[in-house]
C-alpha cells in the first residue's frame, strides 16, 4: 500500500497563501460579521424585547434596512470565509514546535480555538442561508441557536 507524502507548509508557494492576502480578506470577513452582529442583535431585540426599553417605532423603515444589511453582510461573508480559509490552510501543515512541552500544549491550544472559531462560523453562515431559503434541515429552532452561536 502506498502511502501518500504528508504535505509540508513550504509546499504552497502561491502569492495567494501569502499572509498579507489573508490579512485583507479577514479585515472584510471581519466587517461582514460585525455588520451581521449588530444588525442581528437589533432584529433579536425587535422580536424578544424587554418590557424597560422602548422599541423605535420611527423611522418605520428602519427594520426593513438592518435586516437588509443582516442578510447582505452574511451573505457577502460566505465567500470572504472560503476564500479565507483557502488561503490559510498551508498552516494546517506547519510543524508543531518541539521547544518545550509547554509551547506544544499552547500551541495545541490555540488550534483548538481557531477550530472552534471556524466551525461557528461555518456553522451560523450555513443555517443562516438555510434560514433565507426556509429550508430547516436542523432538528433545532433556528433562532435561539443562530443568536447563541453569533455571540462565539
Amino acid at each position: 500500500m502506498m502511502r501518500l507524502p504528508f504535505p509540508r507548509e513550504e509546499q504552497f508557494g502561491s502569492r495567494l497563501h501569502d499572509p498579507a492576502v489573508a490579512s485583507r480578506v479577514g479585515v472584510w470577513l471581519g466587517i461582514c460579521f460585525v455588520l451581521a452582529f449588530v444588525t442581528g442583535l437589533f432584529s433579536h431585540y425587535a422580536q424578544a424585547h424587554v418590557w424597560w426599553l422602548p422599541f423605535p417605532t420611527r423611522p418605520v423603515w428602519l427594520y426593513r434596512v438592518t435586516q437588509g444589511v443582516h442578510v447582505l453582510s452574511g451573505t457577502a461573508a460566505v465567500p470572504l470565509l472560503l476564500v479565507k480559509l483557502w488561503t490559510v490552510y498551508p498552516k494546517l501543515f506547519a510543524a508543531l514546535p518541539r521547544r518545550s512541552a509547554r509551547a506544544m500544549v499552547l500551541h495545541l491550544l490555540e488550534r483548538a480555538s481557531i477550530a472552534v472559531l471556524v466551525a461557528a462560523a461555518v456553522f451560523e453562515l450555513s443555517i443562516g442561508l438555510a434560514n433565507m431559503s426556509e429550508w430547516y434541515p436542523f432538528p433545532f429552532l433556528f433562532r435561539p441557536v443562530h443568536y447563541a452561536v453569533a455571540w462565539v
